[in-house]
């Protein structure tokens, strides 16, 4: 989800609420203001909460700070109205990249005849969930551990992957 504002709109967490216990993955742009923050819905538990990397590794100052975990988000090639491509910037360019790797989670995890993995939490350090596995295997980045500017770190796709095909007893 690329979009937010700063105001709460039960109706929207009551959906999110659903999907999750449904066991759908959500992934949210923490948005582009500079604040302390995500802003809705990034803020709820239930959403992984993504925010962006320039190409040197460095959190922009207009990306909100508190994300769950950081991936490009400047300078992106995508598609753009009237069938063009645009390179833009901004939290919304990060969403795309951590579905996608989400993505390539569960499949390879059907590839080898594993379940797909449910969500989990915000605090998830095992790899049996997706949020665990992003957190376990995130190139950690600014200061050690979890951090207000790359939250777990950076996502590494190949680890994320390789972790996630890793037998849960």
């Amino acid at each position: 989800m690329s979009f937010g504002g700063n105001v709460d709109v039960p109706e929207l967490h009551d959906i999110i609420n659903a999907a999750y216990n449904w066991g759908i993955t959500l992934v949210v742009a923490v948005g582009n203001e500079g604040i302390s923050t995500p802003s809705y819905p990034a803020v709820y538990p239930e959403v992984i909460a993504v925010g962006a990397i320039d190409s040197d590794g460095d959190v922009p100052s207009w990306s909100n700070r508190n994300p769950e975990l950081t991936t490009p988000g400047v300078n992106i090639l995508s598609t753009y109205l009237d069938d063009t491509y645009e390179t833009l910037s901004g939290t919304s360019m990060v969403c795309p990249h951590v579905s996608g790797v989400i993505a390539l989670i569960q499949a390879a995890r059907l590839v080898n005849n594993l379940t797909i993995l449910l969500p989990g939490t915000e605090n998830d350090m095992d790899t049996d969930t997706i949020r665990g596995i992003l957190h376990v295997m995130a190139r950690d980045k600014g200061v050690p551990g979890y951090d207000d500017l790359y939250g777990y770190g950076v996502v590494d796709v190949y680890q994320a992957v390789q972790g996630s095909n890793r037998v849960i007893v």
